[in-house]
This record gives structure tokens, sequence and C-alpha cells, in this order.
């Protein structure tokens, strides 16, 4: 969270012709201690918008009323973490003023209605809500609460944390087995729309694959805006060659690497299959994944170029063709599952039907597997449970071959 004025309410912005201008507030949040009030702020002004036909992603700009600005400024990496996890990366311009009280105020500029089809037999409204979990499962906000309150505990249990670069975006953690010298490494990569969440946010959902004698690590990775998805793919590469690099001063088995990540993390996995290693490290194997597996993954980015998440994301044509798996060549030669709930969207699900599809005529060992009644939340939680069919596929996977 960047921002742009402080001790001034944020100015007006033009509004764009054809574009509805309306204001939304959280109202007055009387919650403590200051990371639950941002919750709550948050959550309230995304009511509010969806209350007048907006959504985050129409927030022009963000007024932040608070007693302790001072505060409030040093919290901020916190903070911004927070707000990503109810409203994404869609911030706006931001103003943050002392007041009498704690809330959100923003404005927003609603684009006008358009039947125009935009995607496939889409129209912006219709794409936007295939795109859109969050709105098609309400108890979304309370599963992510509970995922932090449940990861923040599980990163006590970590053996270490390490860095693949200079901040914390770019930090890792790691989870070892007791008493086994060098086993396999997962890792997995955590999603939110390459704009949300944290590393330590599915970990615990891992906890059972440590238990099996698999080590584990957890990814952080620069978020968007400001960072482009492009720039995130390169820093996932980047932290896979250096858990390959460090794997015997960390304490685990690099020669025998598996992947995988859930929604954007689905995305950056499958474009971590999609890498010739040896192009970034002339000392990297070309097989230094043994497995990918894709959980709710988008393969595809350019029905993202067409609704008002890419205010966030801003990819161009060029981006969506760059850094879309299923347009690439699947460069590792391991097995890659396709998952996905069987009670998300149609484009969800068609996404990781379309890549296994896409790859299975000339390869035998890439499997879609559909999750029955899970949805794109619930479809994530199934690496925790034991009986799950994907539990038992990463295992399988993760697992070196005799």
């Amino acid at each position: 969270m960047h921002l742009t004025w402080r001790d001034q309410p944020a100015p007006a912005v033009d509004v764009m012709p054809g574009h509805t201008s309306i204001n939304a507030t959280s109202g007055q949040i009387e919650t403590t201690p200051l990371a639950d009030a941002v919750l709550d702020a948050a959550r309230a002004l995304g009511r509010d918008l969806a209350s007048k036909g907006a959504a985050p992603p129409h927030i022009r700009t963000l007024t932040i009323s608070t007693t302790d600005p001072k505060s409030f400024e040093a919290a901020l990496p916190e903070i911004g973490l927070l707000y990503r996890e109810i409203l994404g990366g869609n911030f706006g311009d931001i103003a943050l003023v002392k007041g009498d009280s704690f809330n959100f105020t923003a404005v927003a500029h609603i684009p006008p209605v358009s039947k125009e089809v935009v995607f496939m037999d889409y129209d912006r409204a219709e794409l936007s809500a295939e795109y859109s979990p969050r709105i098609s499962v309400p108890e979304a906000p309370q599963i992510m609460a509970a995922w932090r309150v449940d990861g923040t505990e599980h990163q006590k249990t970590r053996s270490a944390e390490v860095s693949y670069g200079t901040d914390t975006a770019h930090k890792i953690d790691l989870y070892l087995p007791k008493g086994i010298k060098a086993p396999p490494l997962h890792v997995y990569i955590h999603g939110g729309y390459w704009q949300a969440l944290d590393k330590k946010d599915n970990g615990h959902l891992c906890r059972n694959l440590v238990e099996e004698g698999i080590a584990v690590a957890t990814l952080n990775y620069p978020l968007c805006p400001p960072a482009t998805i492009g720039d995130i793919v390169t820093d996932c590469r980047n932290a896979l060659a250096y858990l390959y690099q460090t794997a015997e001063q960390n304490g685990y088995n690099g020669e025998w690497i598996t992947i995988s990540g859930h929604s954007a993390g689905g995305h950056l996995v499958a474009m971590l299959a999609a890498t010739h290693w040896p192009q970034i490290d002339p000392d990297l194997p070309r097989d230094l994944i043994k497995g990918t597996v894709s959980i709710s993954g988008l393969f595809d980015l350019e029905p993202l170029r067409h609704i008002g998440l890419n205010n966030a994301l801003r990819l161009t044509e060029d981006d969506a063709r760059t850094l879309s798996p299923i347009l690439l060549n699947l460069v590792s030669n391991a097995p890659f599952i396709a998952a996905v709930g069987g009670a998300e969207s149609e484009e969800f699900r068609r996404q990781s039907l379309d890549y296994a599809d896409h790859w299975r005529d000339r390869r035998k060992d890439i499997d879609y597997l559909e999750l029955p009644g899970l949805n794109h939340f619930t479809a994530v939680e199934a690496l925790a449970d034991t009986d799950s069919p994907l539990y038992k596929k990463v295992v399988e996977l993760a697992k070196p071959k005799v």
C-alpha cells in the first residue's frame, strides 16, 4: 500500500465519458486492534461498493481517516497485505488523514453497462463473474481469515526462513521432516490473483506432507501492483533455482523437487514447468522439476484483460500471449496434474480441462483432476485431507521413484 497524499483528503478525479462516479464508505469503525480495524473497514467498504453497483477494481481514490496516522504508517506492510486480502490490489490513489474516527472512503468510477461480447460468448459483466470466485463463494472472507490464523500459527513450526532476494517479498519458509536425511522437496506457491496473500497463508495445508517425510517450501513473491505478472514469474524462477542450488546446505534433496500452487500460484507453477532451466543458468538441469500440480490454475490470461481485475494486473495483449502457459511449450517432461473444484465456475473448470486436453494427445502423464463439490477456496484445502485424491497425487509425485 503506497500513500499518495498525507494530511489531505484525496482530490477529485475527472470522470471518463459514460462512467458514473459514486462515493463509498466503510462508516466509522470501532474495532481494535489496528489489523482487525483494517479488515473490518475493507469488508464494509466492499459491501458499500457492491450496494452501489461498483466493485474494488472501480476504486480511483481512497481516503483513510485514523486517529493515529503515525501508527498506521508504521504498520503499512501488514496493512497492505490485509487490505489486499479483502479487496485485492485495487488501491487507487491513497490519502491518509488524521480524524476523529477510523474509516475508509472511496471514490469509484463505474463504466457503462455493455452487452458487447469481449471473450468467447461472454460480455464483460458475465466474464467478470466467471473470474470472481469471492463473489460466488460468500464465505470466502471467513475461509481466508482462517487461513491467516492457522497459517500464522503453523509458521511457528518452520525449520528456517531463507532469502532468495533482498526484501520480505523474496523469502521462503522451509519445513523439514524430523529424523529424515535429505528428504525430497515440495514447493508450494500461494494464490491471491497475483495481488494478495502471503507464504504463511496456506503453509498449514502442507502439514501432512511434512509428516509424510517430505520437505516443504512455501514462497513469497512481489505482488501486483506494483509488480507485474512477468516480474513474479521471473522471481519464482529465481526462487526455484535458489532452492535447487542450496539443497545441501538447507537439508533436503535437490535432485527431487516437485511443485504445486493454487489459483495464481497454479499459473505460476505451470510457467515454471514451461521453463528451460539451462537458459536461466547453465548449471541447472533441464529436469529440475519432477512433478507439477496446478490447483484451480489459470493457463490462458487473455480473458483477464477484459475485466476490471486488469486495473491491477495491467496485462497487455502481448503479456497475455507470452505469460499464458497453454501457449507455451511444456518443457518439463515430468507428470502434470491440472486439478480444479467441481463447484468452481465454468471458466475455471474450462481452463484446467483445456490445458490437460491440449497436452494429453502428446503426453501420457498429463491428468485432469476434478474435485467434486469443492469450490475455488475449498479445492486447495484438499491438500490437507489425507483421503483426498489431490493429497494422494501430490504425495505420489513428491516421493522419489526407486
